[in-house]
């Protein structure tokens, strides 16, 4: 299992990539945290596999209807921010964990509602045999751990397994950079226009 979480370390940290396995939603996730609006509370705690987020706080009834939308703001930003200006904000670190801040403490008529955020989350760790990774190419996983035996053994057969387990690495990048099969990712062309048009 140790070698199995260094290499999910290894994919989670590739480059400064976003994974979409690695985008959740804050009640899709069942990693802690608290979901519901209490009155006159502003502090929630984020999900334990919280890592970011971005874009805004939704705060929905029963029938899944925003009744209240907070933007995301960094930390810092909330000292340029008026005393009754809506936004929400994350405190906290990996090791102690996040807190989610609302500033304008939620009305009444919130109270029990869900909150509902999109965030990046951190990836599973093996813990058991029966933990599974979010990572598209798991095969990685078994390179990876492979070229690692191989080079405590000393075995001639680790730069083999090294190489593919890097091609599977850059393999999923690629893919996980290409967009959607309905929406692939490409730079606008605006070579045709005119300046400032």
């Amino acid at each position: 299992m140790r070698l199995a979480n260094e290499a999910i370390n290894r994919w989670a940290n590739y480059d400064n990539t976003y994974w979409r396995e690695l985008f959740t939603t804050s009640l899709v996730n069942s990693t802690g945290g608290e979901v519901e609006i209490v009155t006159g509370t502003t502090q929630y705690a984020a999900p334990d596999d919280f890592q970011e987020a971005g874009g805004y706080i939704r705060i929905v009834d029963a029938n899944g209807n925003i009744q209240e939308r907070y933007p995301i703001i960094d930390p810092h930003e909330r000292q340029f921010k008026a005393d009754l200006a809506t936004y929400g904000y994350f405190t906290g670190n990996p090791s102690t964990g996040y807190t989610l801040n609302l500033n304008r403490t939620p009305s009444d008529s919130l109270n029990g509602m869900s909150i509902l955020y999109d965030y990046y989350a951190t990836p599973t760790m093996f813990e058991s045999d029966d933990d599974v990774s979010e990572m598209a190419d798991p095969y990685f996983i078994v390179h990876r751990m492979l070229a690692s035996q191989f080079r405590a053994a000393r075995n001639p057969y680790y730069t083999s397994a090294k190489t593919d387990a890097e091609n599977a690495l850059r393999q999923m990048q690629l893919v996980n950079n290409s967009g959607t099969w309905a929406n692939p990712w490409e730079m606008p062309d605006n070579s045709g226009s005119a300046w400032g048009l």
